[in-house]
């Protein structure tokens, strides 16, 4: 066998033993995009998928307006419903003299994404199997 023929023969053997060995994902894939709320990145929050038929469901946390799902934790390709949340921080501090820990000292946490992109959300996307599956969300 000639040297070319040997080299050649050694890269595809090699090739085909490094696709092989890539991750099972079950057939899920990743999904990624950006959220803005009021024209700006979405500071934090977390964005859900739910399968229309309720039979899966994966989700990620938003930082700085952008959100990322890895194959390993994605979804299988269908159609999807999309729900985003972003609680309002707390800005009243307990009073010192109160013990820490205490949840009826802090101000609630109000959701501030409207209830069409959140708990009643009309979002849906189709994931595919294959190519990139980016959703960019802008929530008025």
């Amino acid at each position: 066998m000639s040297r070319s023929t040997t080299l050649t023969f050694l890269l595809g053997a090699l090739s085909v033993i490094y696709v092989g060995c890539g991750p099972d994902t079950g057939g899920r894939v990743g999904v990624s995009g950006t959220v803005t709320y009021q024209g700006q990145p979405l500071e934090t929050g977390t964005i859900q998928f739910v399968s229309k038929d309720g039979s899966q469901m994966s989700g990620a946390a938003i930082h700085q307006g952008e959100y990322e799902i890895a194959a390993s934790d994605g979804l299988l390709p269908g159609e999807m419903i999309v729900r985003v949340s972003s609680a309002s921080e707390s800005t009243a501090p307990p009073p010192a003299e109160e013990a820490p820990g205490d949840p009826s000292m802090f101000a609630p946490r109000v959701e501030r994404i409207p209830a069409e992109f959140n708990a009643q959300s009309t979002l849906t996307t189709v994931i595919k199997d294959g190519g990139p599956n980016t959703y960019d969300i802008a929530i008025p």
